[in-house]
């Protein structure tokens, strides 16, 4: 049921219909009053079963539901083997047609402003549902459909928001109703524990008490974002000497080639129709 505190979809005085595009489960946390405020349409890349298998889905699902959000025509669509395994390939088939289904739903929905995970240059998984994000909008954006675009930090401070994007960001900052509502959702998500456990302990329960929704200004180079190597490609080698990984995501060799192969399919104006949306 739709959260009774939830606010009509009015965000910095504007009135516009939005959505969500997150690479895992659990990353709606942290734009949690955003999504009670606009009730956004959801999209999932992954399963969020990492290692184990198994799927958390489900846990999102009841977030979304309390916050009155609803899911997109992709949710879930690829556990987060099958993620990293289309980027080693890398299957560029499969992410051109993910871009070009992910463009179709929005467009077919009528939404106005996405808002989705930064280019952190931490997990590949991350950097490359931006990657599908923004080359969806450049193909709506060559048929003439110029969507708002935002982006939200996963591993830097929650309100982080640099001086030169204020006048354009989405700011929140959330009385006590709506943090005790935000918390109690990350306390009630049971495959995040860990993980809400590592953010507060880094950064402390007040910052959560501001979201900052950044306007995106750039496009499908992203390797100016981050320093280099990415730490996705330090941590991997530490997980291929522990035997856990066979190979390591790099970003010349997989995330690159990923962006130019979007950015090419980008480039043509014609936007098939989603039957699925």
């Amino acid at each position: 049921m739709p959260n009774s505190n939830a606010e009509p979809a009015f965000v910095n005085g504007r009135d516009r219909r939005a959505a969500l595009v997150i690479a895992h489960p659990g990353h709606e946390l942290r734009v949690h009053h955003w999504i009670e405020r606009t009730r956004p349409l959801v999209f999932v890349l992954t399963d969020g079963s990492g290692h184990t298998g198994i799927s958390r889905l489900a846990s999102t699902t009841a977030v979304l539901e309390r916050a009155g959000a609803a899911p997109g025509s992709i949710y879930g669509r690829l556990s987060d083997r099958e993620l990293y395994r289309t980027l080693l390939v890398p299957d560029l088939d499969l992410f051109t047609a993910l871009a070009d289904e992910l463009a179709a739903a929005l467009d077919s929905a009528g939404i106005d402003e996405v808002a989705g995970d930064a280019v952190e240059g931490f997990n590949p998984g991350h950097d490359a549902c931006r990657l599908l994000l923004n080359a969806a909008l450049l193909r709506l954006a060559q048929a003439g459909r110029r969507l708002g675009n935002f982006e939200f930090p996963l591993e830097g401070p929650p309100g982080d928001c640099p001086p030169e994007d204020a006048s354009e960001a989405i700011r929140l900052e959330l009385d006590d109703a709506a943090l005790g509502r935000k918390l109690q959702a990350a306390g009630s998500y049971p495959e995040m524990a860990a993980e809400v456990e590592r953010a507060l302990a880094r950064h402390g329960r007040a910052p959560f008490g501001v979201e900052c929704l950044r306007p995106v200004r750039y496009g499908l180079e992203i390797g100016g974002r981050f320093a280099h190597p990415p730490y996705y490609e330090s941590y991997g080698e530490r997980q291929v000497a522990a035997g856990i990984y066979r190979e390591v995501i790099r970003f010349r060799s997989h995330m690159a080639p990923l962006a130019e192969a979007l950015g090419q399919r980008a480039a043509r104006g014609d936007l098939i129709a989603c039957e699925s949306c």
